[in-house]
This record gives structure tokens, sequence and C-alpha cells, in this order.
């Protein structure tokens, strides 16, 4: 019991970034790429329905203050405007290994803007886990001929960066006495209040956004979105952005196996050997506390 305790954040991360390669294979399927927009209502209304419930069933309604509005604002942008129209404009327009692999890159984004900012003292665990995820990474780009970059995959790294600046703003400034799920609800609703006025000024109809429903793929990335959010809010606020941004390399292995599931995409030895040294990466910092010193927006 006290190994599974030790090793419980960890194990979360993993169920994370299973959760994350499903989300992307999911944004792969359901081809949104002619109005990004047109998709993110619906999902987004879907997401602060349930967290709403969950707030309702738990009695934790909270109050939106002139500073917590523009907390979640802020966060909104970078965690859902900004990197899921990213996502649906250019995934069916890459292949989804290189699309992994570009998220995979988070940590770099992340640890380039602790540094830059002074925002944690980097020792030597921390140092050796990134360059083991990179070394991971590299024999995926160089040991596979077929990942060439273009103009999409370059346009797709704002996804990393944007959710790197994402997660260390907002354990950087998480406001007070507010839980997890009241957190995540704050910047749904933001993001949504947000999304439907660009929709309205590019003049999106009704028809774009009922569309969505009825497709099953939709229902399942809402679904997987809802856990995803929640389980990464949980691990932001107890372990940290580091931590959890290092997570990300974990999206590239379980990234194969959803791609072996649902695209019939082959497990090959180099994929066998980055995974290898993604997992000594999260191991050499699961276990270790890198949170960033909060000041609380009130």
């Amino acid at each position: 019991m006290n190994i599974i305790n030790k090793y419980k954040s960890t194990i979360l991360l993993f169920v994370l970034s299973s959760l994350w390669a499903l989300h992307f294979s999911l944004v792969k399927l359901v081809e949104a790429d002619n109005n990004p927009f047109s998709i993110l209502v619906p999902l987004l209304l879907i997401l602060c329905f349930l967290f709403y419930l969950v707030l309702k069933i738990n009695n934790q309604i909270f109050k939106f203050t002139l500073r917590k509005s523009i907390f979640f604002i802020i966060a909104g942008i970078f965690a859902y405007v900004i990197p899921l129209y990213v996502e649906f404009l250019v995934a069916p327009k890459i292949d989804s290994g290189i699309l992994v692999l570009i998220v995979s890159s988070v940590p770099v984004f992340t640890l380039l803007i602790v540094w830059l900012f002074r925002l944690l003292s980097i020792n030597l665990r921390l140092i050796l886990g990134t360059l083991s995820g990179l070394v991971g990474v590299s024999f995926i780009i160089f040991g596979n001929s077929d990942n060439t970059l273009n103009i999409w995959a370059i346009l797709a790294l704002i996804v990393p960066l944007s959710y790197s600046f994402d997660a260390i703003f907002m354990e950087k400034f998480w406001p007070l006495k507010l839980n997890t799920f009241q957190v995540a609800f704050g910047e749904c609703l933001a993001s949504l209040i947000l999304i439907i006025f660009l929709n309205f000024i590019m003049g999106t109809s009704i028809e774009e956004y009922t569309y969505w429903f009825k497709l099953e793929s939709f229902w399942w990335l809402s679904i997987v979105t809802f856990i995803e959010i929640a389980l990464f809010f949980y691990l932001l606020k107890h372990n940290g952005a580091v931590f959890i941004n290092l997570g990300s390399y974990l999206v590239m292995p379980a990234g194969f196996i959803w791609g072996f599931i649902i695209f019939g995409e082959m497990f090959t030895v180099v994929k066998f050997i980055s995974t290898l040294f993604i997992i000594g990466s999260i191991f050499l910092i699961g276990s270790q506390d890198y949170k960033i010193k909060n000041t609380p927006i009130e």
C-alpha cells in the first residue's frame, strides 16, 4: 500500500497520458479542420454542463470576481482556444504520429519557460529525466524517414507551447480556496463565452454546431476530454506543472498503442526503444516534488 501511495501520482500520470493520446486520435477522427471553432462550442458546452453538475451535487458553486474572471480568460485562451483550434486544424493534414511527437515536446517548452522566469531550482534528476525523454523523442524523429516536417507540423508547435504556458500560469496563480472542479468549470465557461463571441463574428450557423452532436466520435471525444481535464487539474494542483508536463513524453508510447488499435499502425523496434527512454524519464522525476511557488488570485 505504501508503494502504491508513493507512486500514485506516477500511475495517474500514465493514465492521463493514455487519455491524452486517445484524445489526439479522436481529434483526428472527427475531422473538424474546415471550421475548428464550430466544434469547440458544443464540446465546451458539454464540458461546462458536466463540471457544473459536479459542483451542484457537491454544493460547491462559487462567485466569479473580476480577478478570477481575468485568470480564467487567460487560462482558457491557452488551454482551449489556441491549442484545440490548432489541433482540429492540423490533425487531418498530418500523420497522427507526428502530432503525438510534437505534443511530446511540451516538457522542453515547460523547462524553457521555467528557466527563463526562474520559477524553479533545476536539479540533476530533472535534467536527466528531461534528457532521457528527449532521447526517446529523437529516436522517432531521426529513426523514421517518413516523419517529414511541413508547414502544418510547424504550425502544430503552437500546441505544446500553449499547453506549457497554461500549466505554469495556472499553478503560479491558482485561485485561493478553489478546488479542481471549480477551476476546470471556470476555465471552460470563460473559453465557451470567448468561442461563442468569435463564432458570432465569423457568422457560424446553428447547423454547423448541431452537426457534431450526430457523430459518435464527438461524444467519445467529449467524455474522454472531461475525464482528462479533471485528472489534469488534480495532478496540477498536487504535483505541479513541471511534473505533469513531463508526462507529455508518455503520450508518444500511448499514442502508438491507440494508433495500432484505431488506425492499424505497427509498433516497430524504434518505437520500442523510444518508449523505454520515455518511461525512464518519468521514473526519474516521478517521485520528486517540483512545485512552483503559488501567488493565488483572490
